[in-house]
């Protein structure tokens, strides 16, 4: 697992911390050191990589900030669980935040076929234009009637494993973090009002220029990798937003 990093004149306190966190990171999110391990002692992780007291601090301080690992006192360094992280809001945790309001919301899976990447999605995945993508279209109810339809993207193994986890009853964060081991730092979230075309006023029972609430999200795990585009369409006379903003 841990290696020793080489060391030549260049290499400076930063740079070596920086390389040992990207060591323990590869590892965790490989799996390699599963949700629970306990960690080396700094002692052992000072010996093991061949540097300072202070470049494991500064290395195991960087992991705790990215929610990859906690500290318990007196005992070391966890790895901690992938839901474990924040939690990332209603706008994307759908089925809970509706289930926690005594509604039934259950989604359907209108189609999936493979696609060259549109533009937009291309973009949020920094994939190459025409890159072979699976498109998902859903439709998403609540007490039985269309509330909300969603258009995701994502590469092929990723798509068919979101099915085989039950996406119709789960928040795709949800599944990526609790059933398929991702660690998720953030999700770049767009929304805007749109007029509601012929085809989405059909699947969402309301009348053809109808508002509609867009919202747009990719969740990007600790990494950097985006992970799924999806393009969400919300009846704007059932679903609307509040949040508080904290300084």
């Amino acid at each position: 697992m841990a290696k020793e990093l080489s060391r030549n004149p260049t290499d400076d306190n930063r740079t070596l911390f920086v390389r040992m966190a990207d060591s323990l990171r590869s590892d965790i999110l490989a799996n390699r050191m599963a949700p629970g391990h306990k960690l080396p002692s700094e002692s052992e992780l000072e010996e093991n990589f061949g540097v300072s007291r202070i470049t494991v601090r500064q290395a195991l301080a960087s992991l705790h900030a990215e929610g990859l690992i906690e500290k318990v006192n007196g005992k070391g360094s966890y790895v901690t669980r992938p839901n474990e992280l924040p939690d990332m809001g209603p706008l994307i945790g759908f089925y809970e935040h509706m289930r926690k309001q005594g509604k039934r919301a259950v989604g359907r899976i209108l189609s999936m076929k493979q696609v060259g990447a549109p533009a937009a999605a291309a973009h949020a995945l920094e994939v190459s234009l025409g890159h072979p993508l699976i498109a998902l279209r859903c439709l998403r109810l609540v007490n039985g009637k269309p509330f909300a339809f969603v258009l995701s993207y994502g590469e092929p193994a990723l798509i068919k494993a979101l099915i085989q986890e039950d996406i119709n009853t789960n928040d795709v964060v949800v599944l990526l973090e609790t059933r398929l081991g991702h660690r998720l730092k953030s999700n770049r979230i767009e929304a805007r009002a749109i007029p509601a075309s012929a085809a989405l006023a059909k699947l969402l029972d309301v009348q053809r220029g109808s508002p509609l609430l867009r919202i747009d999200f990719t969740p990007v795990d600790v990494s950097g990798q985006s992970m799924v585009y999806s393009e969400m369409y919300f009846r704007g006379d059932s679903f609307s937003y509040k949040a508080v903003v904290k300084r």
